[in-house]
């Protein structure tokens, strides 16, 4: 086997690149080769029909494959390295022929015989990537027809050589990524084919990252798996408010990345994360209210956010952390979900308290996708004195006199205060 594939360097007809690793040489040059080969020229393939024994009939002998490279350049027909020899040529003429695909079936005439030598010929350039193997037989018969030879299979595999490109399945690919996601999250797979012999480096195909766009905030934000095509993040700094999508140009080459090479392109858009928490346009407000009233709207607080539009990410709520005690107000978001909007839920009483002031806190819809400081606002609520009604004490009060009061009589004493302790008023009365 090793002598017919130095024969085969000695023709020229493969490379030391199309053997595999098991069937180097060792002395990469042809001297070495070709005296290596003197050494084994006994072992160049020579088909020989088995001999018969006495009183058994002759058995069908499968031969060891004859290999035999593809895209050979002729002149054809073009010798190849293996001779048929029937042991009865040593007494009587012989004709040799064979039969099988390739011979007497399509494609026929590729393989053809010196009927006289028994040596096997190619009529034209092989194509392993159409078909990789032919089966054939090979057969023998004396010129006087007296002996006939049982035939003998002969197996011819055609050699891989690198005259395939890989080929990207798509162009461009598509993937996408949110922008918080950790470094070594795999994002999407790019795939090439390569029609040349799956077993050998011809076909052994390996990926890399040729450039990125835009190049920032890393030009190395992406990393891809040379082997399996995975694309991951290679980089801490994905922000899709600043730079929405990726374009990566990518190779894939076979021979282990070293032979041909064909480049292709990755698109990824970067999918917004609630990384960037709603902010207060302003972070202190002094308002009034009038006492007494359920319901005023007291303040309303506009936020910006820099997520998504519309998205969970991106609506606003809202909380009173601080200054609510009693419960006396409430904060609800608008419409928009870009503010919050503070009314009373209890009347306020100038009277007990004038002054409030409220601490509230904006958040999202859904949870930060990591630690974010949050915004918060401080409202200062001032309560406006109305005037008020005078108030009798009680309410309604039942009196019993006797009768034959004298008119003139004091009968009670009905008395009647103001709320608005604040004023200086005096209170009159007047009878109904």
């Amino acid at each position: 086997m090793i002598c017919s594939l130095l024969l085969l360097l000695l023709q020229g007809l493969v490379t030391t690149k199309d053997l595999s690793p098991g069937q180097n040489c060792k002395g990469a040059d042809f001297k070495e080769a070709a005296h290596s080969l003197a050494k084994c020229h006994q072992d160049v393939p020579v088909l020989e029909f088995p001999k018969s024994s006495v009183g058994l009939k002759r058995r069908n002998f499968v031969t060891h494959p004859i290999f035999f490279p593809e895209n050979d350049r002729g002149p054809f027909p073009r010798k190849m390295t293996v001779q048929i020899k029937s042991l009865i040529a040593k007494e009587a003429p012989v004709w040799y022929s064979i039969t099988g695909e390739g011979a007497d079936q399509p494609p026929k005439g590729l393989f053809t015989v010196d009927k006289n030598s028994g040596w096997l010929y190619v009529s034209m350039p092989l194509d392993r990537e159409k078909k990789d193997k032919y089966e054939l037989q090979a057969h023998a018969v004396a010129q006087d027809g007296n002996v006939k030879e049982q035939p003998v299979d002969i197996v011819i595999n055609v050699i891989d050589q690198n005259d395939n490109r890989p080929i990207f399945t798509q162009d461009p690919f598509r993937g996408s990524v949110a922008e918080a996601s950790n470094i070594g999250f795999e994002i999407m797979t790019v795939t090439a084919t390569d029609a040349d012999d799956p077993s050998t480096d011809n076909a052994d195909v390996r990926y890399t990252i040729l450039s990125q766009i835009p190049a920032q905030p890393n030009p190395n934000m992406f990393s891809i798996n040379p082997v399996s095509g995975a694309i991951l993040v290679g980089a801490e700094g994905l922000d899709r408010e600043k730079y929405p999508e990726y374009t990566l140009e990518i190779q894939a080459a076979d021979m282990r990345g070293n032979g041909y090479a064909v480049k292709g392109n990755a698109v990824i858009t970067i999918t917004d994360s609630n990384d960037n928490a709603p902010q207060f346009e302003k972070t202190s407000y002094n308002v009034s209210v009038p006492e007494n009233k359920v319901g005023a709207v007291v303040v309303k607080l506009p936020v910006t956010d820099e997520d998504e539009p519309q998205s969970s990410a991106w609506a606003a709520k809202f909380r009173i952390v601080g200054g609510n005690s009693g419960g006396l107000f409430n904060v609800s978001t608008g419409l928009k979900k870009q503010e919050g909007i503070i009314t009373t839920v209890k009347p306020l009483d100038f009277e007990r308290n004038s002054k409030y002031t409220l601490l509230v806190i904006v958040e999202n819809e859904i949870q930060f996708a990591k630690l974010l400081p949050t915004s918060t606002a401080t409202v200062t609520v001032n309560v406006i004195d109305v005037n008020e009604a005078p108030v009798f004490d009680p309410e309604k009060k039942t009196i019993s006199i006797p009768e034959d009061q004298k008119v003139g009589n004091e009968i009670t004493v009905y008395t009647a205060s103001d709320p608005d302790t604040a004023k200086s008023q005096k209170v009159k009365q007047r009878s109904c």
